[in-house]
């Protein structure tokens, strides 16, 4: 495993065990195999049409595709959420926004967790409206 994927496996670790020491059952959802192109849930969904392109690539000719999620999670208490790990680079906010406004709502939450490394995580949280919201968890 090259150490980039290893750096991001213990990103991913990490968002879990915050999340599980929080209440939360939180679970992977991305696609193994190494044929698979689009690995994370809802990549490669085009962000014009909202569908997934044909077997030849095919939708509405918009080439720009979403990322997708690495992890969902659910608490008793709170809307599950949906999120998106990085490591030291947040992802085109602009993507995930256009995803939330089409999808979110009080009761999904799309959310973004970027871990910084020796510092700490921010964690941004996409709205209905447009908006983001960010809370910044590193350590000054």
């Amino acid at each position: 495993m090259p150490k980039t994927k290893q750096k991001g496996a213990r990103t991913v670790k990490k968002v879990i065990e915050t999340l599980e020491a929080d209440g939360y059952i939180v679970d992977k959802v991305e696609r193994g195999g190494r044929f698979t192109k689009q690995k994370d849930l809802f990549a490669g969904v085009c962000l014009n049409c909202w569908n997934k392109p044909d077997k030849d690539g095919n939708c509405c000719n918009n080439p720009r595709r979403f990322s997708g999620f690495d992890l969902i999670a659910i608490h008793p208490y709170h809307p599950p959420m949906l999120i998106q790990v990085k490591t030291n680079t947040p992802p085109v906010q602009k993507d995930y926004s256009k995803f939330a406004m089409k999808y979110a709502t009080d009761h999904l939450i799309i959310a973004s967790w970027t871990w910084y490394d020796r510092k700490g995580f921010v964690i941004h949280e996409y709205l209905k409206d447009g908006n983001i919201d960010k809370l910044d968890l590193r350590k000054s």
